[in-house]
């Protein structure tokens, strides 16, 4: 049995799928990948060679007989060009068509009804993806709806609303991108000090706009209150999420987030952006919040809310961890997945 992932394997979500599969089938999962770039031409030659390579992999190379690929207008549409018996491709936003207007949304469209069509199996982490693949032509029988989970022996659940005070931290864990917008965290953290509540706010992760948001900060004058800690190990991520009773996500695009059940498991009160994937886990006001995309204001006010009395808010709290238990367990999940695997080899027989 050979098995090729393809994706960006630093990435937590990647790494928790390659460790999920390796343990229930007790293979070692091949990984390729292309380097990370921000110039957009030499991104499309890498994407020629990567491809190039693949396609030589395909009749000089090992035969695999699964590959696992993430988004489908990268990855996904570069498994098309393997030579596995299954190509796996998972979804990893709400569309990963986006921007949905001009000249990329154009050719992502092309890109996605191209591989939609032709794998064999489709992952949906959660329900709110499953409209983008219908509308790009899946076929409903290869779509998969199950969140990939997490090693819940990693996380512990510690109730922070039961302390008195409850601490004034939030810890941020999405990479610092433009699409998920740090920069309304920050200015709600003005506006919150500008109230006399001092937010003391931890943003794991790294990215591109670091150096922006070191220097909006700055501007804002809440560079003492805004602690940059980087990527870090993914083994220690549970003991910060721990330290910090407020979780704080605002995308303006988002899937089934992965950092959302992170946070749920270890029993932070999570104020996440208004979207269909935040909204299948996140009931307003109650185990967690939801604000308008774009609105540090409104941002601001619901962490003021939920600090006027966070007490009100310790069964959501408790019943998120339950939810997570229930639904987001990776070795269970994980041990679907290989059965379904195993059953689409077999029809290829």
């Amino acid at each position: 049995m050979k098995i090729l992932f393809l994706g960006e394997t630093y990435r937590a979500d990647a790494q928790t799928w390659i460790q999920g599969i390796e343990r229930e089938s007790g293979v070692k999962i091949d990984t390729d990948e292309i380097k990370t770039i921000n110039n957009r031409a030499v991104r499309a030659l890498q994407a020629l060679f990567f491809i190039f390579r693949l396609l030589y992999g395909r009749f000089f190379g090992p035969k695999y007989d699964i590959v696992l690929a993430e988004r489908n207008t990268s990855y996904g549409f570069f498994s098309l060009f393997t030579n596995a018996k299954i190509k796996v491709v998972a979804q990893q936003g709400i569309s990963d068509v986006f921007p949905e207007t001009g000249i990329p949304g154009f050719y992502k469209k092309i890109l996605q009804r191209a591989v939609y069509t032709r794998v064999d199996l489709i992952h949906a982490w959660g329900h709110a993806m499953v409209p983008a693949m219908l509308k790009s032509g899946a076929n409903p029988n290869n779509i998969m709806v199950l969140a990939k989970g997490l090693d819940l022996s990693k996380y512990t659940f510690i109730n922070q609303l039961a302390e008195n005070p409850v601490p004034l931290k939030a810890i941020v864990t999405r990479s610092l991108e433009k699409d998920y917008q740090h920069w309304n965290i920050i200015d709600a953290v003005a506006i919150l000090k500008s109230k006399g509540i001092f937010l003391e706010v931890n943003i794991v992760g790294g990215g591109s706009l670091l150096g922006m948001l070191q220097q909006r900060a700055k501007d804002k004058e809440v560079s003492e209150l805004i602690n940059f800690l980087g990527r870090i190990p993914n083994e220690e991520l549970p003991k910060l999420l721990t330290q910090c009773p407020l979780y704080l996500s605002v995308p303006i695009s988002e899937g089934v987030s992965s950092s959302l059940f992170e946070a749920m498991a270890s029993g932070c009160f999570p104020i996440v952006t208004d979207l269909p994937g935040n909204r299948a886990f996140i009931h307003p006001k109650q185990n967690g919040d939801l604000v308008p995309v774009n609105n540090a204001e409104a941002l601001a006010n619901a962490i003021e809310k939920f600090l006027e009395n966070p007490n009100q808010y310790e069964k959501a709290i408790i019943q998120n961890r339950k939810l997570i238990d229930d639904n987001v367990d990776r070795g269970k999940n994980m041990k679907i997945f290989w059965e379904k695997y195993q059953e689409l080899l077999k029809s290829k027989i």
